[in-house]
């Protein structure tokens, strides 16, 4: 460094503007408990799903997939919640991610960080259309052949699959209390819908007993000032919708 140079820093005045675009029934917390945890102030834009459970074409005016969660820092629109994450990591809160000398949980980071859209997300919302399929109003001599579709494809694919990703998971906390090491990062953010969405809707294989370290992680993020800060900010916008 130069005598003339300074190092960057990010002060109060340098803090980006933040929008948060919020549907209820989406993934956009963990955006909002991220947000809190980085000490960032942020606007909420609230939006509320149709009654066919899609989201209003209002989100469209910001990015063309009309999809939530974004965020909009200063003039960049941000969309898809793992490069949401990563980007406001990288450029304002580098202490939410390993430090690149430490290999093995810097990349465990990073392969969460994508793997929890990519790998464990689409079994999850299989799991969710098998529910939507047994749950959909057919005449009754036909609710035979859809419990069987549903069931036929729970019990071959889905569930197979989603026992090996949540027994995995579960191995990745054995000896360190947060997914990439000894602190919170931007994989456990990430990793957190997946995993509470598990224990409040799915019930058979996935219980305290076969999974007690992903339980006691939830415990321990829900614990959190932040986690409490965001939730409490989500009960009070979902209370007015």
């Amino acid at each position: 460094m130069t005598g003339t140079e300074t190092a960057a820093t990010t002060t109060p005045s340098s803090k980006p503007s933040v929008t948060l675009i919020w549907l209820n029934e989406s993934r956009a917390q963990r955006i909002a408990w991220l947000l809190e945890e980085m000490g960032l102030d942020y606007d909420l834009k609230v939006y509320k799903r149709t009654k066919e459970k899609q989201a209003p074409a209002e989100l469209k005016e910001y990015h063309p997939l009309g999809k939530a969660p974004m965020v909009v820092v200063d003039d960049k629109t941000l969309v898809e919640s793992a490069f949401i994450v990563e980007y406001l990591v990288d450029n304002y809160a580098p202490q939410l991610k390993p430090a690149e000398s430490d290999s093995k949980q810097y990349m465990q980071y990073r392969h969460l960080m994508h793997y929890t859209e990519g790998s464990l997300m689409p079994f999850m919302l299989l799991a969710y259309v098998c529910m939507m399929i047994r749950n959909t109003p057919v005449p009754f001599f036909v609710r035979p052949i859809t419990n069987r579709v549903a069931d036929g494809l729970s019990n071959t694919f889905v569930n197979p699959n989603l026992v090996s990703n949540y027994d995995w998971l579960e191995t990745l906390l054995k000896d360190q209390p947060f997914f990439a090491g000894d602190k919170l990062t931007g994989a456990d953010i990430m990793l957190s819908f997946p995993i509470e969405s598990a224990q409040e809707r799915m019930g058979g294989f996935y219980n305290k007993e076969r999974y007690p370290n992903l339980f006691s992680w939830v415990e321990r993020i829900k614990a959190r000032p932040a986690y409490k800060n965001a939730e409490e900010k989500v009960a009070a916008v979902e209370a007015n919708l």
